[in-house]
């Protein structure tokens, strides 16, 4: 069974019509850009999935980035972060850390600041599936970020699941995990199990590779 493709884009609108085409997931970058620009992405994304015939623009799968930095007093988060911010050369040494929380995903403050802000994002995309989270930015020392872990683990995550699932229209889908995949082909049965053959110096041409494939199905590959 073949891995949930998905297809990341931070800015290229090519790469949401790939994924729209083939009927994967559209996972949008959504760190350091503004909300507009991914709105435009992920709403270009769904109506090409709807036109491709997949299913209607609810139903396609969406994945969202994001990141964060986490404190159990919002005062502590902004005065910890504020030296990493002020000093990592990917914020541009441009607008300062307010602004920047303004006008992107960036959330800094306590666990409940950081999934208030999330859920807004539910707001402008719609439902979706799938949400990462950037949090071992700016020059952060190992010690820092698994406190990060901790905090967003344990406090966040959870709260997250259980608001977003309590929205979610009924019609839409749930995040794909591959065991879900494989239940639907096989059910209850022993899911297929490939065993390959002898490593013949070239497994990108010709036959499959696996002994129990049909020898009539030919692997293609464009130029050959």
């Amino acid at each position: 069974m073949p891995p949930f493709v998905w297809h990341g884009s931070i800015r290229t609108p090519e790469i949401a019509e790939q994924a729209a085409y083939y009927g994967d997931g559209f996972f949008a970058n959504h760190i350091f850009w503004p909300k507009e620009h991914y709105m435009r992405l992920i709403k270009f994304y769904r109506q090409r999935y709807a036109h491709y015939g997949h299913g209607t623009e609810q139903q396609a799968i969406v994945g969202l980035g994001g990141q964060a930095y986490i404190a159990r007093r919002s005062q502590d988060a902004v005065k910890e972060f504020r030296p990493y911010f002020n000093e990592a050369p990917v914020y541009g040494h441009g607008p300062s850390m307010e602004d920047f929380m303004r006008s992107t995903p960036l959330s800094v403050g306590s666990p409940q600041e950081v999934i208030d802000k999330t859920l807004t994002f539910r707001e402008h995309f719609g439902d979706y599936q799938r949400q990462l989270f950037l949090i071992d930015h700016a020059g952060l020392p190992l010690k820092t970020v698994l406190d990060q872990l901790e905090l967003l683990g344990g406090e966040v995550v959870p709260t997250l699941r259980k608001e977003l699932a309590a929205k979610r229209d009924p019609q839409v889908p749930d995040a794909p995990t591959h065991a879900a995949r494989v239940r639907a082909k096989y059910g209850e049965a022993i899911p297929r199990q490939p065993r390959p053959n002898a490593n013949r110096g070239d497994n990108v041409t010709g036959a499959s590779p696996y002994q129990d494939s049909d020898p009539a199905v030919q692997t293609t590959y464009p130029g050959h």
